[in-house]
């Protein structure tokens, strides 16, 4: 999949879990993507045997996987959600030289040394108004599950907090942990892992409809994945392609593009393959994408069929 992204290091790295269930059954997957233009390249996954959140166990090894396709040099930065935040997966990243923006709970305990008393986060944020943004002074600690751990087992990270929601919000506040990174641009590095949520409702309800296939068994759905992770690949070229030739999918009201490159480059195949009368030239063209994606993109700027 590396192969299909139009994109050179340094990699923003999203990590996320999607679930669906077949009946009673439940689909769990782990993926790491790249983030790329609004929708992230699935690159390495994993079908967990159980519904619910992912272990530290699950997480290290779906990361493994990326590792060996990915130099952790060539990460600028790994996102990931609330899913995330065990002391046991952010030192993992630490111990690997990689920089990571993870959000935390509100009602994680935060120590400024390594020994002495902690805060919920919530109490650190409480002062910062809507809409703007306060670094902690220095390097903060965090600790697993027991708040009596020893000091040996809590692990150095910057704290950013910015208020995203009135008091009466769930939770009005965006708080991270973050390493390896200028706490100033965390939050807007973090937003990229919104991108992995997109990718997800491709794969889904807005593409392949992955949810209606009925498959299960965890081999079974890596191997589906694998198939839909290259044809999303693809899809995603053809669209890019697409519209460096042809413009890209028209603007609502609102500001949004009415479909995304992905679904641009589906509808673009979808059309050459339905249509009664042959395109045979515009097919083996878009197969080229395949065998050198950025020279097929780049053949969209010059005008190509």
């Amino acid at each position: 999949m590396l192969h299909l992204l139009p994109q050179t290091p340094p990699y923003e790295v999203v990590i996320d879990r999607t679930e669906w269930y077949f009946g009673e059954t439940a689909v769990n997957v782990l993926m790491v993507g790249i983030a790329h233009e609004g929708m992230a390249f699935p690159i390495t996954w994993a079908a967990l045997p159980s519904k619910g959140g992912s272990g530290v166990e699950a997480q290290t090894e779906v990361l493994e996987r990326f590792l060996e396709i990915v130099d952790p040099d060539s990460i600028k930065v790994i996102t990931a959600d609330r899913e995330f935040i065990s002391v046991p997966w952010m030192r993992r990243l630490q111990d690997r030289g990689i920089p990571f923006a993870i959000r935390l709970r509100s009602d994680r305990r935060i120590w400024e040394a390594p020994e002495g008393p902690s805060l919920p986060a919530r109490m650190y944020a409480r002062t910062v108004s809507l809409g703007s943004e306060r670094v902690l002074e220095g390097m903060r600690y965090l600790s697993g599950a027991q708040e009596n751990r020893s000091q040996e087992d809590r692990t150095p990270v910057r704290v950013v907090m910015r208020r995203i929601g009135d008091e009466d919000a769930e939770d009005p506040f965006l708080i991270l942990a973050t390493s390896g990174i200028d706490p100033d641009v965390a939050t807007a590095l973090y937003e990229r892992r919104w991108e992995i949520e997109t990718m997800f409702a491709a794969l889904k309800s807005r593409g392949f409809n992955l949810e209606e296939t009925h498959v299960t068994e965890p081999g079974k759905v890596e191997n589906l994945i694998g198939l839909l992770a290259l044809a999303f690949g693809w899809a995603r070229l053809v669209g890019e392609e697409r519209a460096a030739r042809e413009g890209g999918p028209s603007t609502k009201s609102h500001g949004r593009k009415e479909r995304s490159l992905f679904r641009y480059g589906l509808d673009r195949l979808q059309n050459i393959l339905s249509t009664p009368e042959p395109q045979d030239q515009a097919f083996f063209r878009c197969l080229t994408g395949l065998r050198s994606p950025s020279v097929f993109v780049a053949g969209g700027h010059s005008g190509g069929i």
